[in-house]
Protein backbone atom coordinates (compact mmCIF):
# COMPACT_ATOMS: atom_id res chain seq x y z
CA UNK A 1 0.00 0.00 0.00
CA UNK A 2 2.77 2.37 0.59
CA UNK A 3 4.75 1.77 -2.30
CA UNK A 4 1.25 2.29 -4.11
CA UNK A 5 0.82 5.35 -2.49
CA UNK A 6 4.46 6.21 -3.42
CA UNK A 7 4.15 6.13 -7.29
CA UNK A 8 0.81 7.72 -6.44
CA UNK A 9 2.12 10.95 -5.15
CA UNK A 10 5.29 10.45 -8.01
CA UNK A 11 3.10 10.65 -10.48
CA UNK A 12 0.82 13.31 -9.13
CA UNK A 13 3.67 15.54 -8.41
CA UNK A 14 5.41 15.04 -11.54
CA UNK A 15 2.03 15.62 -13.70
CA UNK A 16 1.70 19.12 -11.91
CA UNK A 17 5.34 19.54 -13.10
CA UNK A 18 4.84 18.83 -16.64
CA UNK A 19 1.75 20.84 -17.04
CA UNK A 20 3.98 23.55 -15.32
CA UNK A 21 6.79 23.53 -18.02
CA UNK A 22 4.21 23.17 -20.90
CA UNK A 23 2.42 26.44 -19.50
CA UNK A 24 5.49 27.99 -19.19
CA UNK A 25 6.74 27.32 -22.77
CA UNK A 26 3.33 28.54 -24.49
CA UNK A 27 3.37 31.56 -22.44
CA UNK A 28 7.18 32.40 -23.26
CA UNK A 29 5.94 31.74 -26.92
CA UNK A 30 3.19 33.76 -26.92
CA UNK A 31 5.22 36.64 -25.59
CA UNK A 32 8.66 35.66 -28.00
CA UNK A 33 6.19 35.92 -30.40
CA UNK A 34 4.32 39.17 -29.97
CA UNK A 35 7.30 41.05 -28.27
CA UNK A 36 9.37 42.91 -31.38
CA UNK A 37 12.94 42.20 -31.85
CA UNK A 38 13.27 46.04 -31.23
CA UNK A 39 11.87 47.27 -28.22
CA UNK A 40 12.78 51.33 -27.69
CA UNK A 41 14.55 53.46 -30.38
CA UNK A 42 15.20 57.06 -30.55
CA UNK A 43 16.96 59.14 -32.87
CA UNK A 44 18.85 62.73 -32.55
CA UNK A 45 17.50 63.55 -29.01
CA UNK A 46 19.24 66.35 -27.42
CA UNK A 47 20.41 65.98 -24.15
CA UNK A 48 22.92 68.66 -22.02
CA UNK A 49 26.16 67.22 -24.26
CA UNK A 50 24.61 67.10 -27.77
CA UNK A 51 22.49 64.67 -29.15
CA UNK A 52 21.92 60.82 -28.98
CA UNK A 53 20.58 57.72 -30.79
CA UNK A 54 19.26 54.86 -28.56
CA UNK A 55 18.34 51.54 -29.54
CA UNK A 56 17.29 48.54 -27.03
CA UNK A 57 16.13 45.35 -28.39
CA UNK A 58 15.79 41.80 -26.75
CA UNK A 59 18.94 39.48 -27.27
CA UNK A 60 17.04 36.07 -26.26
CA UNK A 61 14.04 34.89 -25.54
CA UNK A 62 11.91 35.42 -21.88
CA UNK A 63 11.97 34.15 -18.95
CA UNK A 64 8.75 32.88 -17.35
CA UNK A 65 7.68 32.52 -13.36
CA UNK A 66 4.63 32.92 -11.78
CA UNK A 67 2.58 32.89 -8.60
CA UNK A 68 -0.69 32.52 -7.01
CA UNK A 69 -1.39 36.59 -8.41
CA UNK A 70 1.34 37.68 -10.42
CA UNK A 71 3.08 36.52 -14.44
CA UNK A 72 6.76 37.53 -14.63
CA UNK A 73 8.49 38.05 -17.56
CA UNK A 74 12.47 38.50 -17.44
CA UNK A 75 13.56 39.72 -20.86
CA UNK A 76 17.09 39.96 -21.40
CA UNK A 77 17.88 43.66 -23.28
CA UNK A 78 21.08 45.01 -25.18
CA UNK A 79 21.26 49.00 -25.13
CA UNK A 80 22.87 50.77 -27.77
CA UNK A 81 23.38 54.05 -27.82
CA UNK A 82 25.24 56.40 -30.32
CA UNK A 83 25.65 60.26 -30.64
CA UNK A 84 27.71 63.54 -30.47
CA UNK A 85 28.99 65.74 -28.00
CA UNK A 86 29.13 69.16 -29.60
CA UNK A 87 29.98 72.01 -27.22
CA UNK A 88 31.76 74.84 -26.91
CA UNK A 89 34.33 74.80 -23.97
CA UNK A 90 37.27 77.62 -23.50
CA UNK A 91 35.83 79.07 -26.73
CA UNK A 92 36.27 75.93 -28.55
CA UNK A 93 33.87 74.07 -30.44
CA UNK A 94 33.92 70.59 -29.32
CA UNK A 95 32.96 67.72 -31.66
CA UNK A 96 33.10 63.90 -30.30
CA UNK A 97 31.53 61.13 -31.71
CA UNK A 98 30.03 58.44 -28.46
CA UNK A 99 28.92 55.26 -27.88
CA UNK A 100 28.19 52.80 -25.35
CA UNK A 101 26.76 49.01 -25.58
CA UNK A 102 25.14 47.08 -22.33
CA UNK A 103 23.03 44.44 -21.45
CA UNK A 104 20.36 44.09 -18.56
CA UNK A 105 16.61 42.45 -17.87
CA UNK A 106 13.89 43.75 -18.17
CA UNK A 107 10.85 42.57 -15.69
CA UNK A 108 7.33 42.66 -16.27
CA UNK A 109 4.81 42.00 -13.69
CA UNK A 110 1.45 41.37 -14.89
CA UNK A 111 -1.90 40.86 -12.69
CA UNK A 112 -4.24 39.41 -14.83
CA UNK A 113 -8.03 40.51 -13.68
CA UNK A 114 -10.42 37.84 -15.08
CA UNK A 115 -13.53 38.71 -15.44
CA UNK A 116 -15.47 38.84 -18.46
CA UNK A 117 -15.95 40.17 -20.87
CA UNK A 118 -14.12 43.03 -19.06
CA UNK A 119 -11.17 41.51 -17.96
CA UNK A 120 -7.37 43.47 -17.62
CA UNK A 121 -3.94 43.01 -16.53
CA UNK A 122 -2.38 45.56 -14.13
CA UNK A 123 1.67 45.98 -15.26
CA UNK A 124 4.45 46.64 -13.54
CA UNK A 125 7.77 47.54 -15.81
CA UNK A 126 11.36 47.61 -14.44
CA UNK A 127 14.58 48.03 -15.99
CA UNK A 128 17.20 48.19 -14.26
CA UNK A 129 19.98 50.29 -15.45
CA UNK A 130 23.66 49.02 -14.45
CA UNK A 131 26.64 51.51 -13.95
CA UNK A 132 27.89 52.76 -18.13
CA UNK A 133 29.73 55.41 -19.65
CA UNK A 134 29.34 57.19 -22.87
CA UNK A 135 32.48 56.56 -24.57
CA UNK A 136 33.38 59.94 -26.64
CA UNK A 137 36.78 59.84 -28.17
CA UNK A 138 38.40 58.73 -25.12
CA UNK A 139 36.09 61.05 -22.75
CA UNK A 140 34.32 58.83 -20.97
CA UNK A 141 30.84 60.54 -19.73
CA UNK A 142 28.25 58.58 -16.85
CA UNK A 143 24.88 58.05 -18.60
CA UNK A 144 23.26 56.30 -15.86
CA UNK A 145 21.39 58.94 -14.45
CA UNK A 146 20.23 59.68 -18.01
CA UNK A 147 19.09 56.38 -18.96
CA UNK A 148 17.32 56.01 -15.62
CA UNK A 149 15.11 59.30 -16.42
CA UNK A 150 14.67 58.02 -19.72
CA UNK A 151 13.19 54.77 -17.67
CA UNK A 152 11.25 57.05 -15.55
CA UNK A 153 9.73 58.82 -18.45
CA UNK A 154 8.70 55.84 -20.41
CA UNK A 155 7.74 53.46 -17.77
CA UNK A 156 3.77 54.89 -17.27
CA UNK A 157 3.36 54.62 -21.23
CA UNK A 158 5.35 51.09 -21.64
CA UNK A 159 2.67 50.18 -19.17
CA UNK A 160 -0.08 51.39 -20.56
CA UNK A 161 0.78 50.05 -23.67
CA UNK A 162 1.25 46.38 -22.57
CA UNK A 163 -1.79 46.74 -20.89
CA UNK A 164 -3.77 47.99 -23.82
CA UNK A 165 -2.18 44.58 -25.87
CA UNK A 166 -2.84 42.35 -23.14
CA UNK A 167 -6.82 43.39 -23.29
CA UNK A 168 -6.77 42.81 -26.29
CA UNK A 169 -5.35 39.58 -26.65
CA UNK A 170 -7.85 38.71 -24.01
CA UNK A 171 -11.03 40.13 -26.12
CA UNK A 172 -9.43 37.75 -29.63
CA UNK A 173 -9.74 34.66 -26.67
CA UNK A 174 -12.97 35.52 -25.71
CA UNK A 175 -12.20 36.47 -21.74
Amino acid sequence: MKTLFALSLIFFCAQGVNAQSVTDQLIVALVDKHLPQVLHQEKATPWQMGTYDLIVHKTAGAKFSSTHKYLSLTVPIKVIMTGQVNKEFLGQKILLNCSSEFVTEARLDIEPVINPPESKADVEVSVPVPEANLNCDGLILPIKPLLEQLVATKKQQWQQQLEKDIVIMFKQVGI
